[in-house]
């Protein structure tokens, strides 16, 4: 996408706003809240995760649809729902595991906006490169390791396996490892990284 066609950092983060004023408990997650840290990409899109979805999707969605400036563009009922904010492409999802995320309340533009801290962002991309295997999922937990330091990486995945239990019992630190040593990203030939 050509750049003067890409939305402006500040209206991301203006759209990421009015939706945690719409529902109170989401939070930012996805390259917009990397790049927080890391500062290493522009994000075009505001993805946000909700822990009780499954148990309120009707509810989400009709308070979403009920909102001028949100226009749903696609929902898989009890885990997804995808459209955009005042132009802005929006995601609401269910969180993928039982324990809540640590969070923090950042002002960025003149705007609140709940985040996960750096460590636990890091996390979530770890989890992302083991289930989703993207380019930029590698990119993103790179910058931020990068951000965090070596020490702070370790610390925030020594709880990793824990938090992200395998249905075979194996590691997913372990696999994350092997996937980090050896990146084959499904997408990588359709990836400009220059």
């Amino acid at each position: 996408m050509p750049n003067d066609t890409l939305p402006d950092w500040e209206r991301v983060l203006a759209a990421a706003a009015h939706l945690q004023r719409i529902l109170l408990d989401a939070v930012l997650v996805g390259g917009t809240a990397t790049a927080v840290y890391a500062r290493h990409r522009l994000s075009t899109d505001a993805d946000h995760v909700v822990a009780d979805l499954r148990t309120r999707f009707d509810e989400v969605l009709a308070r979403l649809e009920s909102v001028a400036g949100w226009q749903t563009a696609r929902v898989s009922r009890s885990v997804q729902i995808l459209g955009s904010l005042d132009g802005i492409e929006t995601g609401v999802r269910q969180l993928i595991r039982e324990t809540p995320l640590e969070t923090t309340q950042i002002e960025l533009g003149g705007e609140h906006i709940t985040v996960p801290t750096a460590a636990e962002m890091l996390r979530i991309k770890a989890v992302l490169i083991l289930r989703r295997n993207a380019t930029r999922d590698y990119l993103d937990f790179i910058a931020l390791a990068d951000h965090l330091g070596d020490d702070d990486v370790a610390d925030a995945l020594r709880c990793f396996d824990r938090l992200y239990p395998q249905p075979s019992g194996e590691s997913a630190l372990q696999q994350l490892q092997i996937q980090l040593a050896q990146p084959l990203p499904y997408d990588l030939d359709g990836v400009n990284l220059a």
